[in-house]
């Protein structure tokens, strides 16, 4: 099996600022919902990739 960067999680962005950077993922902190969902959008749009929800606070970016 080949893996590489289009089977990774790309980002994480969250409003939670006690998530601390594991293995290497970068996080980007967002002030509010609105601000959570601009920079995800933003995010995906840059680098080719997709949106998901974990939870309320957080997001992650893949790309597929």
């Amino acid at each position: 099996m080949n893996i590489g960067i289009t089977d990774y999680t790309l980002g994480i962005i969250t409003t939670d600022k006690n998530m601390k950077p594991v293995g290497g993922c970068p996080i980007i902190y967002a002030n509010d919902n609105k601000d959570l969902q601009n920079k995800a959008m933003l995010m995906a749009k840059s680098v080719g990739g997709m949106v998901h929800a974990i939870d309320k606070e957080t997001l992650i970016i893949v790309k597929h």
